[in-house]
């Protein structure tokens, strides 16, 4: 085990462990903290159908994609792992509980770290998870360390069509409960490799076919063991291998990004039942399985919102929980990874100069910008920082909030910290219209355009997305920060 990993598994169980030992016995009962005990759901009619055997509760999970609380830059944002914990404290009626895996999106160091948060939160509590699923995101992760994190903390890690060296990868092709007397077991279809994984050589896992991986996954089983299996697929992937398997999956659970949202009801595709719990840890699927003499059905199902409190903003919260994402958040500052991430390589070419350099030909677009928020949005990251109720932390030392609040970082000569590069705070011009060093020192004849695909809405919900910006409306916000030559003309013109 290296240095870095050794500093790091210290750092956590530190940070963990310890506080639910302590954390536990000092914060009490937390059945009053604002978020009643899960009570049963009513089951489903049956359709004229008879079930048989023991039905199975389940409560689902997947995608979290590194979000591990809302980031809190608008009112009623859902999610967080916080508050998920501390329903699943709460419960005393499921059977099984699912992390599909995703835990985050990227392979950036600051990644890591919120995937080790993620699975000491998930898989140390009082009440574990009892699978983590792997994702082809999770393969992003640096491959060594985050196996062996795996290994030392125990994570019941399944990947079934994933095949790689027993002494350096955790994943078993299935995992097996015993629920009343009745088998289930765990199985996960990864579907993919990234390309960070299948261009090493020698390619540390191999990738089996869904066929291959079922049967794999069903060694030893009998046709009285239920089956739940793990799909990161788009929902046409996950009908098909719902048609073709055999024996039929008692349930399918789709971990993929096409459902922002769990659908409203549960899908029946044949033999098969399919859900899909969604993103960014918004939702928890609370789901009861059951099979007929032919088929599996779902009696209940229930998409539970995490909502916060309109009165109290940390109640519903687990406290323990809370208290490891702010460790999180701390060590992130004081390892100083906002600047390890940022981008300090030179340009290739043009470079960023800052809003101010646009003031002498841009007036009037300079004065819309000034008179926006966009002008101001590193002043509400202080805000919050300074303030306790609401934050707390270092922002202004974390990546994800530097990011939209910021211009340039992340990219070649963009902002590095606010002592470092301080003409690149706030949302500037070239945040969207990109580096103008090439249009200024040409007096304009080299064009700018715009980030990303150059559509302005595209442009805008890189920040403004369905979760940050749950009330965007690109159209009538144009008009606040409206600027250009048509934004110039006479009236009348």
């Amino acid at each position: 085990m290296n240095n870095n990993t050794h500093s790091t598994l210290r750092r956590k169980l530190r940070s963990g462990l310890v506080p639910f030992a302590v954390l536990l016995a000092a914060c009490g009962d937390n059945s009053d903290a604002g978020m009643p005990a899960i009570a049963p759901v009513a089951s489903a009619p049956a359709q004229s159908a008879a079930f048989v055997g023991e039905r199975i509760r389940l409560m689902i999970s997947g995608s979290l994609n590194g979000r591990l609380e809302p980031c809190g830059c608008a009112s009623g944002q859902a999610g967080g792992l916080a508050r998920r914990m501390q329903m699943v404290l709460q419960s005393h009626v499921h059977d099984l509980f699912i992390e599909g895996g995703d835990l985050v999106l990227n392979s950036t160091r600051l990644d890591l770290e919120k995937a080790m948060t993620a699975a000491q939160v998930l898989f140390t509590m009082p009440k574990a998870y009892d699978a983590l699923g792997v994702g082809p995101h999770d393969l992003l992760l640096p491959f060594g360390e985050w196996n062996e994190f795996l290994s030392v903390m125990r994570v019941p890690v399944v990947a079934s069509d994933l095949e790689g060296d027993a002494r350096t990868w955790p994943a078993v092709p299935f995992l097996e409960r015993e629920i009343r007397g009745t088998k289930v077991r765990i199985a996960s279809f990864t579907m993919s490799l990234p390309n960070a994984i299948t261009a090493t050589s020698p390619q540390p896992l191999q990738l089996l076919t869904p066929n291959a991986a079922w049967a794999r996954a069903l060694t030893g089983a009998t046709l009285a063991t239920r089956c739940i299996l793990l799909v990161h697929a788009d929902p046409d992937t996950a009908r098909k291998l719902a048609a073709s398997l055999q024996p039929p999956p008692d349930l399918i659970i789709g971990i993929d990004s096409t459902n922002h949202e769990p659908p409203s009801t549960a899908e029946q595709a044949g033999k098969v039942p399919l859900v899909f719990p969604g993103i960014r840890g918004r939702y928890l699927l609370d789901v009861t399985i059951a099979r007929t003499a032919d088929s599996s059905r779902v009696t209940s199902y229930d998409p539970m919102l995490l909502q916060g409190s309109e009165t109290k903003p940390d109640a519903g919260q687990d406290p323990a929980t809370r208290l490891i994402i702010r460790q999180h958040r701390e060590q992130v500052a004081q390892d100083n990874v906002l600047e390890q991430m940022a981008d300090t390589s030179k340009p290739q070419g043009a470079s960023f100069v800052g809003s101010a350099a646009c003031a002498a030909c841009h007036q009037k677009d300079y004065e819309a910008w000034q008179n926006s928020k966009h002008a101001h949005a590193w002043d509400t990251l202080i805000r919050g920082e300074q303030d306790q109720k609401r934050y707390g932390w270092p922002v202004t030392k974390y990546p994800d909030c530097v990011s939209c609040h910021t211009t340039g970082y992340g990219q070649p000569g963009g902002f590095i910290t606010a002592e470092k590069t301080p003409l690149l705070i706030n949302v500037g011009c070239e945040r969207c219209h990109g580096a103008g060093s090439e249009h200024t020192a040409s007096s304009g004849t080299v064009k700018l355009g715009k980030v990303g695909d150059g559509l302005p809405a595209t442009t805008c919900t890189q920040c403004h997305d369905f979760e940050q910006s749950p009330k965007f409306d690109y159209t009538p916000l144009w008009r606040v920060i409206q600027h250009g030559a048509k934004a110039q003309l006479p009236k009348g013109k």
